[in-house]
């Protein structure tokens, strides 16, 4: 009995300090920009003839998957390529949809880029011994939306999937491309090795995604 109540406490302080890691002390999930994403001001061109999806950005973000070095880089392609396929999926039910470079872009339809905020691949063991949500998976990112019609370099929607109220971080508005999204000879990698709960998260996200641009059709 000792020993579970130690493992027990150990396990706990784990949940807190991860959990300080997760929200940054207090930092807001998108605070990765200098800017807040914007408000509702624009809106996207309805039923738009093709959607095109670029790689989202990994460069940044918070990655808490216990990987360093190459089996990071591998992992972190590993994952842009299956959230990629996921959200292709998802999208071709609203219209045609492809990924796409941001160099190589047409002039109708809609672009949908991102990048990802916090990737954390959670622990079994703290939701094995502790539950009560300790050790849970979390999949945060920052979309940004444009209208081909209108611009290839100014988003005209933005919003954060993952976070508690998404009403409040769901709106449009008027920006530049993002840094770090790929160009056109960046590879990707397919391959295995991602957490059940992170797939799960995937879907969820993606899911996500499709329902806030379902509403501009």
């Amino acid at each position: 009995m000792p020993r579970f109540v130690a493992l027990l406490v150990g396990l706990t302080a784990l949940a807190i300090t991860t959990s300080l890691v997760l929200t940054g002390c207090g930092t807001a999930p998108g605070s990765i920009h200098t800017a807040p994403l914007p408000s509702a001001t624009v809106k996207l061109t309805p039923n738009p003839p093709h959607i095109y999806i670029a790689p989202f950005d990994t460069s940044t973000g918070k990655w808490l998957v216990g990987r360093e070095g190459i089996e990071l880089v591998n992992f972190k392609e590993d994952f842009q390529t299956n959230f990629q396929h996921q959200l292709e999926v998802r999208l071709t039910k609203l219209a045609p949809t492809e990924q796409r470079w941001v160099n190589d872009l047409p002039d109708h339809g809609w672009l949908v880029a991102g990048e990802f905020v916090t990737v954390y691949q959670g622990s079994r063991a703290l939701r094995t011994a502790v539950g009560l949500g300790m050790g849970e998976t979390t999949l945060q990112t920052n979309i940004y939306v444009y209208d081909l019609d209108v611009s290839k370099t100014q988003y005209v929607l933005a919003f954060r999937t993952g976070v508690p109220d998404d009403k409040s971080d769901t709106g449009a508005g008027s920006g530049s491309l993002p840094a770090g999204l790929p160009v056109a000879g960046e590879p990707l990698l397919t391959g295995s090795g991602l957490g059940s709960g992170l797939k799960l998260d995937t879907t969820r996200t993606c899911r996500e995604i499709a329902n806030v641009l379902s509403k501009y059709q």
